[in-house]
């Protein structure tokens, strides 16, 4: 059976808060996600073009790329989880 709450104007299910925080979940995957295709890009690159310095330097951008990606994904995670805990505070749900 399905129970639905109405607060303030929104509907909302049982599932909607798990629904909102794997949603949140699912986003930081896929910021580690592409910074690990971007390492792997940055280490292809160091791998077989180990003789020039411009592709050293592209190398060492990706590999910076993927860290910065990293932090801000997280960042972004942390920022959203703190709001689904105040919005869960709030309307005790």
């Amino acid at each position: 059976m399905k129970r639905v709450r109405v607060k303030r104007g929104y509907i909302q299910n049982e599932l909607s808060e798990e629904r909102t925080e794997f949603s949140n979940e699912r986003t930081l995957l896929s910021y580690i996600q592409t910074s690990l295709a971007i390492f792997a890009f940055a280490f292809l690159i160091l791998r077989f073009f180990d003789g020039s310095s411009g592709y050293i330097y592209a190398g060492i951008f990706a590999i910076v790329l993927g860290v910065i990606i990293i932090v801000f994904g997280f960042l972004q995670y942390r920022k959203r989880q703190k709001l689904i805990k105040k919005f869960k505070k709030k309307y005790d749900l």
